[in-house]
């Protein structure tokens, strides 16, 4: 499932709307003050929706949407008039004042967005990662959620396909067995 990133200079706001989704049953994950802040919780997290104001100490919500790209969602929560002034057609706008109701469809619409925009693996490549992460996991003493993790940090160290990764693993690919190797010194 995407996490939830709330993204508000002022604290306050921050608050506020993280309460919001929280008493409306959505998870937040980060709480962010700044765009840069926001930027690195997206990279760490690799999959999510962002919800943020229209102007950050560091640079404007157009800025951050350019710099995610396609990484994120994203939601821009402002008054109708800052509103006017986001040019970026990568986000999602909401106008405030807006009810916890609103707010509450609007991130669950982005969730469903997120969800049916994701690259859906047949059930041959589920089966080719779920080999490569036994594989990792009674070899490096991992747990399931570790190795799926690692499995991860090497397809995106090397810009591939998760599934590319554990073709490769499975098939003694020594790229991701030097990959392997950084991973274990990192710790």
């Amino acid at each position: 499932m995407a996490k939830i990133i709330v993204a508000f200079a002022e604290e306050e706001q921050r608050e506020r709307v993280a309460s919001a989704l929280e008493k409306s049953g959505l998870r937040v994950s980060r709480l962010c003050a700044t765009s840069a802040e926001a930027l690195r919780a997206m990279n760490v997290l690799q999959d999510g929706v962002l919800i943020c104001g229209a102007r950050f100490p560091d640079r404007t919500a157009d800025d951050l949407a350019r710099d995610l790209g396609e990484l994120a969602l994203m939601l821009i929560v402002a008054r109708p008039e800052t509103l006017a002034l986001c040019e970026t057609k990568r986000a999602f706008k909401l106008a405030l004042p807006a009810s916890r109701g609103e707010l509450a469809s609007a991130v669950r619409m982005l969730l469903q967005l997120h969800v049916m925009r994701m690259p859906h693996r047949s059930e041959d490549e589920r089966a080719l990662v779920e080999r490569a992460k036994r594989l990792l996991a009674e070899a490096h003493g991992l747990s399931e959620a570790q190795a799926h993790q690692a499995l991860q940090r090497i397809s995106m160290k090397l810009g591939i396909r998760m599934t590319e990764s554990a073709r490769r693993l499975l098939d003694g690919d020594e790229s991701i067995g030097g990959e392997l190797w950084n991973l274990t010194r990192e710790k």
